[in-house]
């Protein structure tokens, strides 16, 4: 998991492998082929037991031993050896009695080779637990007797045994403690030889933790490091790695000139199904390349080599930033630009239809030497905005129709551009001309707004979720019909003169009045009701609902993620939960234990607390967060999302709601434990979170404000509001003025501007209007009129509550709330319709996608239900859940 919201980023793919519609991990995964087990079986002796748990088949001795940490053994292999490789170690190991886990089947062990797999996990096929550090070295002499021969893919973040070509180790935990952190994910970190905790991570590359000496110290190379590859290339930077290999900005030491070069290792993505691995498709790429040099649609090839066992492609550099990056960093659109100027629209305009030409003139010169593409998508696509050059790259799934090129058929395209590369199809038939235009016009829509994902998983919302976004844009409907129209090359040309001259007239971002009236908003809460209670109704248990998949990395309760927060916002939707809902989210709570739950508020159990005595469960909810305080993890953040903030903002809900003085005493607790966290700057005061610092409510030094300025109403002690107005200040302070409006950033290491309630804009304006509702002062409702004001307007890749549409539209829910003007109103009802555009119709109501777009979500922070939620509150009024005590 990566950055402080513990997104999964590139290994969100792996949340989608279980079910075709929702996030699940590959803890439930369930083979359906005939597995290794069955192959193991036979060759286990009475009293050793073997069961699959998720992707792998754990195999357990009569007497099983083994230490919670140490040297552990690997063991990788290619499809065809795995199970002669299962046949020749298994022996060994039941001889020496040591328990050991391989792959469920052989769907995994072509996952576990790919570059789907991070670099700390590709190749693993087999993992064996010695007792001790003399049987460790026993088993590998053992082991590497009887594996000769065999090959696999290399293990990065192991040390390979000997000169074998299967076998390695690493040191690490065997076992977990069954813990988790103060995200709420298991706990792997263990106590090293000098006492400090150490975290077990699956590095690219093999590291020992301090004290633990390497038990075969290879020599040291006295060139380690810095000799250039091929003893020409010198490494100066590394532009991108992957469990396939790297790429790496290097200096031609013969020409002075820099170079770009990848790197391809042996047996990756190789499988049943496809027999070519990533050596293959990067030869394939050089060839590519090749056949493409003249038509400046690509880089030209300057060398190939082979180094050890790794190959290697040098092309030219090319300067530029990829489509996909331009994109995210808002500089190649008017997504985040609420009301975009005629100005804007037109250098927009004409930026579009200057890609769409050079995209389509690339595309037609690459096909006229016989080569398609096939991943065809925006991450792939060079951008030289100075002089408006396009350059395609990554070909290494690209197809020659010529014979003497001998293109491979690679089965590699991005979800939602190019054909399904998972499909049996995918894996027989040639790809053609007509899906490279069929991606040309995804990507096309993409320059317009970027959410081609969603398309795969409801491919009938394109059309009106463009049209909506161009016509509130101001972008003349032949923009939206470019994107639809590239695989007719003769339309396509007459819709870009068209556009042409469109840009001639004056161009007008607007403001439509919403279609939400009170009877659509019914309908919508209804419907997004109904979706949920019928999942509820349906299934056999009734907390495996549709939810993000950091679901799948906490635990399935959360207000965030799981299941009460699924049940509070059908409480305010319906006026009441399910009682089969509730009756098991109670069961279920009643298991918890303060090691198994962190403490905090939105994913934790003093959270589901909240949420319990939000439904009525007072009894249960008392006890869950009594059972919080006795959490270990308290005092290690400080945040609103995991800290003591919103540990402590439920000690006051609860004081709130029931009077009991205890809860202040917590509060309070809280408050000291905060206090000693906080930094003294000359903006304000400051937290550092996880080595930066975040601007907003969920995890900056905004959020902690607000818990004091409750704490203030609870106490009246100044203190309690300096510290708020301190921590408010701080972040406020981080603001970009731009046209009277106020912008933020993310953090002070990523200074990407953020419009999101849980960081950025929208989170610290509500908090300003928070404190302006307790304290009365004009300046707090100010300065978050002109925090709204530059997010009028504005659409985000998601529609959710946290970090999309609907959060902004809660904040002007607040607004309307604070001032009563009618505009407000309006504006809030624009963000949920906005949101409503990715609802998905279902014969029960609808659903949206959660973050990533990729599968469904009933959640409160990235589903469904949060849009819910904003709906009641346009219909019904009422503060935000989980923040308003």
């Amino acid at each position: 998991m990566e950055g402080i919201e513990r997104r999964a980023r590139k290994d969100l793919y792996l949340f989608t492998l279980v079910h075709p519609e929702r996030y699940e991990g590959l803890e439930s995964y369930r083979s359906s082929l005939p597995g290794f087990g069955a192959h193991l079986a036979p060759l286990l002796p009475e009293g050793w037991r073997g069961a699959q748990r998720g992707l792998w088949y754990h195999v357990v001795p009569a007497d099983p031993r083994a230490p919670a940490v140490g040297f552990k053994i690997h063991l990788s292999s290619v499809h065809e050896q795995a199970r002669p490789l299962l046949s020749a170690i298994v022996p060994v190991l039941v001889e020496e009695g040591v328990a050991f886990k391989v792959l469920a089947d052989e769907a995994m062990l072509d996952l576990g080779n790919s570059s789907l797999r991070s670099g700390g996990a590709c190749g693993k096929f087999v993992t064996v637990y010695p007792r001790d550090l003399a049987h460790f070295h026993r088993l590998l002499e053992r082991l590497a007797q009887v594996t000769r021969g065999f090959r696999g893919p290399y293990i990065l973040s192991d040390r390979p045994y000997r000169d074998s070509k299967v076998l390695f180790y690493r040191y690490g935990t065997f076992l977990t403690s069954g813990e988790v952190n103060l995200h709420g994910e298991p706990d792997t970190a263990f106590v090293g030889p000098d006492g400090q905790r150490v975290e077990d991570a699956r590095l690219p590359y093999f590291a020992l933790p301090e004290g633990v000496r390497d038990p075969f110290p290879e020599e040291p190379d006295e060139d380690e490091g810095g000799e250039a590859l091929h003893h020409r290339y010198q490494p100066l930077s590394v532009l991108g790695t992957s469990s396939k290999g790297g790429v790496y900005l290097c200096r031609d030491l013969q020409t002075g000139r820099e170079v770009a070069v990848k790197e391809a290792r042996p047996f990756v993505n190789q499988g049943r199904h496809q027999p070519h691995d990533a050596v293959a498709a990067l030869l394939n790429e050089g060839r590519i390349l090749r056949a493409l040099e003249g038509t400046g649609a690509a880089p030209r090839l300057l060398d190939v080599f082979q180094e050890w066992e790794h190959h290697f492609i040098v092309m030219e550099w090319v300067e530029g930033s990829s489509l996909a990056q331009l994109m995210a960093r808002n500089r190649l659109g008017i997504v985040l630009e609420g009301r975009p100027s005629e100005g804007s629209l037109r250098a927009y305009g004409k930026t579009f239809l200057h890609l769409a030409r050079q995209l389509a003139a690339r595309v037609r010169a690459i096909h006229a030497r016989g080569v398609v593409i096939r991943d065809l998508a925006p991450q792939n696509i060079l951008f030289d905005a100075g002089t408006g050059a396009v350059t395609f790259i990554d070909f290494e799934s690209a197809y020659s129709e010529h014979e003497e090129v001998a293109s491979p058929l690679i089965p590699i395209a991005t979800l939602g551009f190019g054909a399904d590369a998972r499909s049996p199809a995918a894996l027989k038939e040639k790809p053609t001309r007509e899906q490279d235009l069929r991606a040309l016009g995804r990507v096309l829509g993409d320059l317009l707004y970027p959410v081609a994902p969603f398309f795969s998983l409801a491919p009938e919302r394109r059309r009106p979720l463009l049209e909506h976004f161009a016509r509130e844009r101001g972008l003349p409907q032949v923009f939206v019909e470019i994107a639809f129209a590239a695989e007719e090359p003769l339309r396509f040309e007459a819709l870009l003169e068209e556009a042409e001259q469109r840009l001639s007239r004056p161009l007008v971002s607007r403001q439509f009045p919403s279609g939400l009236n009170e009877a659509a908003l019914r309908e919508r809460i209804d419907g997004a009701a109904r979706f949920i209670e019928e999942e509820v109704r349906g299934a056999e248990d009734p907390l495996a609902l549709a939810t993000d998949y950091r679901r799948c990395l906490t635990n399935r309760l959360g207000v965030a993620y799981g299941a009460s927060g699924i049940a509070v916002a059908l409480q305010r939707m319906r006026g009441a939960a399910p009682e089969r809902l509730v009756s098991a989210l109670v069961a279920e709570a009643a298991q918890a234990h303060p090691r198994k739950y962190p403490p905090g508020l939105y994913v934790g159990l003093s959270g589901i607390a909240w949420s319990l005595l939000e439904l009525g469960q007072r009894e249960p909810a008392e006890r869950l967060l009594a059972l919080s305080a006795d959490s270990p993890l308290l005092g290690q953040g400080a945040d609103l999302f995991y800290g003591d903030a919103g540990w402590g903002l439920t000690q006051l809900f609860f004081l709130k709601r029931l009077g009991a003085r205890h809860y202040l005493r917590q509060a309070l607790e809280a408050f000291e434990r905060i206090e000693a966290k906080l930094e003294e700057t000359p903006a304000g005061l400051r937290y550092v979170n996880e080595g930066d610092v975040y601007c907003g409510l969920a995890h900056g030094s905004a959020g902690i404000g607000y818990f004091l300025l409750r704490l203030y109403e609870a106490t009246g002690e100044r203190v309690h509001l300096e510290r708020a107005r301190a921590l408010l200040e701080h972040d406020l302070g981080q603001g970009v003025a731009q046209d009277g409006a106020l912008l933020f950033h993310r953090s002070e290491r990523e200074r990407i501007l953020y419009p999101y309630w849980a960081l950025g804009g929208a989170g610290l304006a509500a908090i300003a209007l928070r404190f302006h509702g307790v304290l009365g002062e004009p300046r707090y409702l100010q300065l978050a009129q002109r925090m709204a004001q530059g997010l009028q307007g504005q659409y985000s890749v998601f529609p959710s509550h946290f970090y999309g549409m609907a959060g902004l539209g809660h904040l002007f829910v607040d607004l309307h709330q604070h001032t009563g003007e009618p505009g407000d109103a309006e504006e809030a009802r624009r963000f949920a319709e906005r949101s409503l555009l990715f609802a998905i119709p279902r014969p029960t109501g609808w659903v949206t996608p959660g973050e990533g777009l990729l599968r469904i979500s009933t959640d409160y922070a990235t589903g469904s239900a949060g849009i819910g939620v904003l709906l009641h509150r346009l219909l019904a009024g009422g503060g935000i859940p989980w923040f308003d005590v």
